[in-house]
């Protein structure tokens, strides 16, 4: 049996493969696991598990979490599209579908950080990505509504869609604002008072 020598061209080309493929497969894997903690993170919103969505955000944004509690922006679906990483960070396009019947879309980036080879949802950039979605989103729903129904259409029903605008507005000005300034925290509960007696 006669052993095959190969030239050493040939076997730095075959190392350089192998690498190449296993930073692809790495790449792929760190794709999947951002993706999949975005959607994790909006199934727990649904559901109401904010213990769930707590253990999938940054230590520093849980405290935002509240804000998305809130019924007015209650969301009935979800959609996550396009992702970008770059630099430790990565964005899923997502879209919220919300609204009495799920009608109405926001559209916005789910941000995530890298934290100790886990990705965490950064849930301030996320929602300060929401109110900039939101309102795009409302002014084009609105403005295709009106122009499907602009014939039949009557004051009342006009006067309904604009406080509809306003009201939505308002409430996206809000979000802003709260996520402008951190939420209060609970003021702690008094020391208890040395002179007291025991009983």
């Amino acid at each position: 049996m006669q052993a095959r020598h190969y030239p050493l061209q040939f076997l730095f080309v075959l190392v350089c493969l192998l690498g190449l493929l296993s930073l692809t497969a790495c790449s792929q894997s760190t794709e999947q696991n951002a993706r999949q903690v975005a959607n994790e993170f909006w199934e727990a919103i649904l559901q109401e598990d904010m213990e769930k969505a707590k253990a999938l955000t940054t230590w520093d944004s849980t405290q935002y979490l509240s804000l998305l509690q809130n019924k007015k922006m209650s969301a009935r679906r979800f959609e996550t599209g396009e992702l970008k990483i770059e630099n430790g960070l990565a964005e899923v396009a997502t879209v919220l579908y919300g609204g009495d019947k799920g009608e109405l879309q926001i559209p916005l980036r789910t941000v995530l950080s890298l934290h100790d080879n886990r990705w965490l949802v950064d849930v301030q950039k996320t929602l300060g990505s929401m109110v900039s979605g939101a309102m795009g989103a409302v002014v084009d729903q609105l403005n295709s509504f009106m122009q499907e129904s602009l014939k039949g259409l009557d004051s009342s029903l006009s006067e309904n869609i604009d406080k509809l605008g306003k009201s939505l507005e308002e409430s996206m000005n809000q979000l802003q604002k709260d996520l402008a300034k951190p939420p209060v925290n609970p003021t702690p509960a008094p020391p208890p008072d040395s002179s007291a007696q025991p009983i």
